[in-house]
Parts: C-alpha cells; structure tokens; sequence
C-alpha cells in the first residue's frame, strides 16, 4: 500500500499549518507522513500539500495561501489560509456533517485563518492585556534560540496531535450540541401548550 505523503513547510509553524495537517490526518485515517520541507520536487511529489509551494488548487490538494494573489477570502472579510481551505474541500466528510462543519468553521477555522492572516479579532479592553490563546499555545512550541538543538519536526508532531485532539473534541460537541437542538424543537412540535415545553430527558 501506498504511504500517503502531506507536505508543508519546515522551521516555524502555525496553528494554521498545524490544524490543517490534523484535520487531514483524521481525513486520511490509514498510514501518512508529514514531510516539512520548501524543495519544490519533495512538495510536487506530495498527496498533499499546506502552506507551502506558492498554488492553490483544491483539485490536486495543494492548500496555500501565500501566492500574491492569496486563495479568496469569505463573505465577512476574512482571507482564506491552509487551514480554512483544507477545511473548505473537506470539513464536511471529517466532521461527517456539512451542519457540524459549519460550527467548527465558525468556532476555530476563521478565527485560525484570521490571525494567520494578521487579521485582529480582539481590541484589549485594558491596553496591552491579551486572551492567551490556543494560538498561543501552538506557538509556544516552537523552540527559542537557545533551543537550537531541538528537534522541530518532532515537535509540530506534537502540536498536530493536540489539535487533532481539540477538533475531534469540537466535532464531537458540535454533534451532541445539534442532536440537544433536535431534541428540544421536537418537544416543542409535539407540545400541546407551545408555552410549557416537557423534556423527557
């Protein structure tokens, strides 16, 4: 069988390289590797490819958003990054609901894509004093300069297998969150008085 190859690019990594390759890993399911490089015939030869080799065409998986051109942005303003075009192709098959993946667009892959895109989301209410974001958590990864000796590779592993973590989380609470909605709009379709609502769990 065939090893499935998703390529990005090496050194510093982002949520948005970092989501994009968890939400392909729980895509793929069978035997993939990560190779983190900017050779262009290692990425040419790749099944997938995020963040890097300067194109966007969802047809052959190529999920970057650096050409100069960038990849789209949506109806709010806010630019397409790896992330969000990995998502956009296939959020709805990893989620197994185009209804979840919406949620999971709303609650972390536009505000991924945003901060990815230097787009601010939070203006302080006491100036200089900032949410310590999971943005902030990935980043923190990454080693300083006194940590040359580190293994950088092994480490975006590391932040990719807690964001498969979070999202497969988030999908999960996406679903139980549409099956409560369900729940309660059948309790009120069947209720005699629509003013007392009964639920029987």
């Amino acid at each position: 069988m065939k090893e499935i190859k998703i390529a990005t690019h090496s050194k510093h990594f982002h949520p948005d390289d970092v989501f994009a390759v968890a939400a392909l890993s729980i895509l793929i399911k069978e035997h993939f590797s990560v190779i983190r490089t900017r050779n262009p015939i290692i990425i040419s030869n790749a099944d997938y490819v995020v963040d890097v080799g300067g194109e966007y065409d969802a047809e052959k998986n190529h999920f970057d958003h650096h050409q100069k051109s960038g990849a789209g942005e949506r109806e709010n303003g806010i630019p397409y990054a790896s992330f969000g075009l990995v998502w956009k192709k296939y959020g709805g098959e990893i989620s197994g609901s185009d209804e979840v993946a919406k949620i999971i667009e709303k609650k972390i892959v536009e505000s991924t894509d945003a901060s990815d895109n230097g787009v601010g989301l939070i203006k302080p209410m006491i100036d200089g004093v900032y949410p310590y974001s999971y943005f902030n958590v990935i980043s923190s990864l990454n080693p300083t300069w006194k940590e040359k000796d580190k293994d950088r590779d092994s480490l975006f592993m590391k932040a990719v297998g807690s964001a498969k973590e979070i999202l497969l989380r988030e999908i999960e609470i996406a679903r139980h969150f549409l099956l409560g909605k369900r729940f309660v709009e059948k309790a009120y379709d069947v209720a005699e008085d629509k003013r007392l609502i009964i639920l029987d769990n």
